[in-house]
C-alpha cells in the first residue's frame, strides 16, 4: 500500500491553468474516483501522480518520497495507463506480456498472465496483433500489463469510456477488489460513474480546481438520486451546489 499525499499543486500549460492549488491526501489501499467533465485536469493530474510531468508549483509525496527528488525509487511502484495506450507494431499481446515480464524479472509469470487474459476476456485474441484490437481490448491489453506486475499504485485514466456497460460494470467491480485483496491504490479519472461502481472516495474536478473531496458514502447521501441515476446528473448536481458555495474538503 502506498499513501500519496498531494500539497498545493498548480500546473500551467503557457497562459491556461490546467490545475489550481489541489491537495489530496490518499491513504494506502483505497480506490478513488477523479469526476469531472473534460477539461477539468483529471489527466494532468494523474501524469503529475505518475511523475510523467513536473507540477508548475507544489509537490507530491508517495510513502513520504518526493516525485521530483526520488523518481527513480517510486517509479517501480506505480503503473498509469494513458486514455489512449501505446504498443509495439510487431509484438502480440502474449508476447508485450512476456516482454513486461521479462523487463521486471518475473518468475513464473505464465499462470498469472493467462489468468489476466481470461479475467479480460482476451484469452482467445493473445496471439493477435493489438493493432487489430478495438479500442476498448487495447485498454484491457494495457491495463493486464500493468496488473503483471502488481503495482503499488495503479493510475488510470478514462478507463471506462472506451468499453461496453457491461465491461464497465466488470471493470468497476475488478478495481475494489484489487484493493481489498491486493492492498492496491486505484485512481481513476472519469466522466463515467459505472451502476456497479463503490470506491472509498470522490473528487469532482472543475477547471483545475477540486469542488468536492469526499467519501464516496458521503456522497450518496448527499446525491442519492443523482449518483443512482445517469452519471452527468451527479456532475450537473455538483456543478450547481458549487455555483453556490465553495464544498471544504472532508
Amino acid at each position: 500500500m502506498v499513501h500519496v499525499e498531494v500539497n498545493d499543486l498548480s500546473v500551467k500549460y503557457g497562459s491556461y491553468q490546467a490545475l489550481q492549488h489541489v491537495s489530496l491526501n490518499i491513504p494506502g489501499g483505497e480506490y478513488w474516483i477523479l469526476l469531472g467533465e473534460n477539461g477539468a485536469g483529471k489527466s494532468t493530474l494523474l501524469r503529475c501522480l505518475a511523475i510523467w510531468m513536473r507540477p508548475t508549483e507544489g509537490s507530491i509525496a508517495i510513502d513520504g518520497y518526493n516525485t521530483e527528488h526520488d523518481e527513480r525509487i517510486l517509479r517501480s511502484r506505480i503503473k498509469f495507463v494513458p486514455d489512449t495506450p501505446a504498443f509495439y507494431a510487431e509484438l502480440t499481446a502474449w508476447e508485450h506480456a512476456e516482454l513486461v515480464a521479462t523487463l521486471h524479472h518475473l518468475e513464473d509469470w505464465n499462470i498469472h498472465a493467462q489468468k489476466l487474459f481470461q479475467l479480460f476476456s482476451l484469452d482467445q485474441h493473445k496471439n493477435a496483433y493489438p493493432a487489430s484490437y478495438s479500442r476498448g481490448m487495447q485498454y484491457k491489453l494495457a491495463l493486464l500489463l500493468s496488473l503483471l506486475v502488481k503495482p503499488d499504485l495503479l493510475l488510470l485514466d478514462e478507463p471506462f469510456g472506451p468499453l461496453d456497460p457491461a465491461s464497465q460494470s466488470q471493470l468497476a467491480t475488478v478495481l475494489g477488489r484489487l484493493c481489498r485483496d491486493e492492498h492496491m491504490t486505484v485512481i481513476v479519472s472519469t466522466h463515467l460513474l459505472p451502476e456497479s461502481i463503490q470506491p472509498d472516495h470522490l473528487v469532482f474536478l472543475n477547471q483545475g480546481r477540486i469542488l468536492l473531496d469526499q467519501s464516496w458514502d458521503m456522497v450518496i447521501e448527499k446525491y442519492p438520486g443523482a449518483v443512482s441515476s445517469l452519471p452527468y446528473r451527479l456532475t450537473y448536481s455538483l456543478l450547481e451546489d458549487s455555483a453556490g458555495a465553495e464544498f471544504s474538503h472532508e
